[in-house]
C-alpha cells in the first residue's frame, strides 16, 4: 500500500547517538541532537512492550509535530475533514510514521553519525544531518522545523536525500483517495496500525 522505502531512510535518524562534526551547530541542531540521543538510547533499552519502547515514543511526540505533519500528508483532502477525522487521521499517521520510523535501527553506525548545521529564518529551521550506514554510505538527511511557542523546535518534514518524507506520504494518500476514498485510506490506515 505505502511504499516504506523513503521511511525507512528516515528511521535512520532515530539511531544517532550525538557525535558533532563540523560547523558550530545552533539551537534546533542542539535540540534535535539531544533528542536523538534520548530515542537512541530508549530504543537500546527497548524490549518488545517494554518501558524503553514507551520511552521511544515520548521522546518522538515531542520531536515531531504530528498534526502539521498530518495535514502536509494529507493535503487538499484535510479541509473537508471533520475535526473529529482529523484528528483520528493525525493519529493513525503519527503512529505509521513512528513504526517506520523505529523500525531501522540497525541500518545505521551510530558512531559517525554528523551534525553538519542548521540554517535559521525566523521561527524555522532546517537542521542538517548526515548518517552513515552499517554498510558505508553517506546518507543526507535534513529536518525541517518550526519553533513552537517560541522555545521548542519541532520537526514538521524530513528530507532523505532531498526528497520530502511527508511529500512522499501526500503521492501515496492522494492515488488512495482519488482512486477509492478517504474512508479507505483510513481502512488501511488503521489496518496497517495493527
Amino acid at each position: 500500500m505505502l511504499d516504506h522505502r523513503a521511511l525507512a531512510l528516515a528511521g535512520l535518524l532515530a539511531l544517532a547517538s550525538g557525535v558533532l562534526e563540523g560547523a558550530r551547530a545552533g539551537e534546533p541542531t542542539d535540540q534535535i541532537r539531544a533528542q536523538i540521543d534520548q530515542l537512541y538510547q530508549a530504543v537500546q533499552q527497548a524490549a518488545p512492550s517494554s518501558s524503553g519502547e514507551i520511552e521511544a515514543v515520548k521522546v518522538l511526540d515531542q520531536m515531531f509535530d504530528w498534526p502539521r505533519m498530518a495535514e502536509a500528508a494529507l493535503g487538499g483532502h484535510w479541509q473537508p475533514r471533520t475535526t473529529a477525522e482529523r484528528a483520528e487521521f493525525t493519529q493513525l499517521f503519527a503512529r505509521l510514521f513512528r513504526r517506520g520510523y523505529l523500525s531501522r535501527i540497525h541500518l545505521v553506525d551510530t558512531s559517525k553519525f554528523q551534525y553538519p548545521g542548521d540554517a535559521i529564518t525566523g521561527d524555522r529551521a532546517l537542521v542538517k544531518t548526515q548518517v552513515l550506514t552499517k554498510k558505508g554510505s553517506t546518507i543526507n538527511v535534513n529536518y525541517i522545523t518550526r519553533l513552537e511557542d517560541g522555545r521548542r523546535w519541532r520537526v514538521t518534514d524530513v528530507q532523505v536525500e532531498r526528497i520530502s518524507l511527508v511529500g512522499n506520504y501526500r503521492t501515496q494518500f492522494d492515488a488512495v483517495v482519488t482512486r477509492s476514498s478517504y474512508e479507505e485510506l483510513v481502512t488501511k490506515l488503521r489496518g496497517a496500525a495493527k
